[in-house]
């Protein structure tokens, strides 16, 4: 009787194993794109046991070293003793396609020098610029004649308090990972003032910020959360004597919008406006934006003065510079704009045609 049980058992057993591969398999075959996810999900819960290994290993051979250096004398392969600049890079498409900071690239362009990439493995490619934003802080370069492993993007925004890790080349010191949180969203800036100056204020990138340190060398690397997705590219860090923990990084949704442009058009189009506020408000103002300075070539010279108050761009309230700057850089050049002002208590309405923003000059 017993014996009749267990068999029994082992039958229904091996039936649903049975059937449970079959189901398997016809998954595979039918919808490829099924397994690899289930695939991948069971990779994922496994690799709590392994630290962030799991991460580091997905998305570690899509970062690159990048250098600066003097040509050999065949105008093929970099100079070793000439290295000039050190930083990094993440590979976005298999094509050849390298996405980098704006200011890693500016002496790339000075006579007899190039800009060479490393892979992990050692191979070392030479790189051509595609375009550049300096608003973003983000190049475009493409390796000819290659195909590349490109690094996976997520498709979700960071939390305060995610963890991630940022991979790059500090200090020339070859790949480095390094890990922390996400100890802000949102954080702006207007582009890069110099080489090695970000303006971090009111501004067009919704910056990362986190505490995972982002040392010199580190720029144009990944910042990539525990599954190995790409959720930004370092950009910047604030540095002295009393400050530590602070990196920013550009959040991957903007990286990969300006990268689209570049590729498309060889640079990203803007509308500029030729202004500044003064970085204040007076007591009681509520709502619009100051200007301080009036670019002279710019197409507000002439128009606008120091000490308007601009309170609606096309009708849409002006609450701070974040909202105007938003208004403007998503205009093309050739628009005209209606700008509603304060000045010296009377209401006024200008036309101006914006001008375009030339962020795409490598100086």
């Amino acid at each position: 009787m017993k014996l009749k049980q267990a068999q029994k058992k082992f039958i229904s057993l091996f039936l649903l194993c049975t059937a449970g591969i079959i189901i398997g398999i016809g998954i595979l075959f039918f919808k490829p794109g099924t397994g690899k996810k289930i695939g991948t999900f069971l990779n994922e819960i496994a690799m709590t046991n392994d630290g962030y290994s799991y991460a580091v290993g997905k998305a570690a051979p899509s970062v690159v070293n990048i250098y600066v250096a003097n040509l050999n004398e065949n105008y093929t392969l970099p100079d070793n003793s000439s290295i000039t600049s050190s930083a990094s890079g993440v590979i976005m498409a298999k094509s050849g396609i390298i996405v980098t900071n704006y200011h890693v690239v500016p002496s790339g362009n000075e006579p007899n020098k190039a800009i060479f990439v490393q892979t992990r493995e050692g191979k070392v490619y030479q790189a051509f610029v595609v375009g550049c934003d300096r608003r973003t802080d983000i190049a475009v370069l493409r390796v000819n004649n290659v195909t590349l492993q490109p690094i996976s993007v997520s498709k979700k925004e960071v939390r305060i308090g995610d963890i991630v890790l940022a991979i790059g080349n500090p200090n020339n010191l070859g790949q480095t990972v390094t890990h922390g949180i996400i100890s802000a969203t949102a954080r702006s800036g207007t582009g890069l003032v110099t080489r090695d100056q970000m303006n971090i204020r009111d501004g067009i990138q919704e910056l990362i910020q986190t505490d995972a340190p982002i040392n010199q060398g580190n720029s144009g690397g990944a910042l990539i959360n525990t599954k190995g997705e790409l959720v930004g590219i370092n950009t910047a860090s604030f540095s002295g004597a009393n400050t530590y923990g602070i990196g920013f990084s550009v959040p991957v949704k903007l990286v990969s919008e300006v990268m689209d442009e570049i590729i498309r058009h060889g640079k990203v189009e803007r509308g500029y406006l030729g202004i500044a506020d003064d970085e204040t408000k007076n007591l009681g103002q509520n709502n619009g934006v100051t200007i301080g300075y009036v670019d002279p070539l710019g197409p507000a010279f002439g128009i606008l003065k120091i000490g308007d108050v601009i309170t609606k761009v096309d009708d849409i309230p002006i609450n701070n510079v974040k909202s105007l700057i938003y208004l403007i850089s998503k205009s093309k050049p050739g628009y005209s704009m209606k700008f509603e002002i304060i000045r010296n208590n009377a209401t006024k309405v200008y036309k101006i045609t914006l001008a375009e923003d030339n962020t795409a000059v490598i100086n």
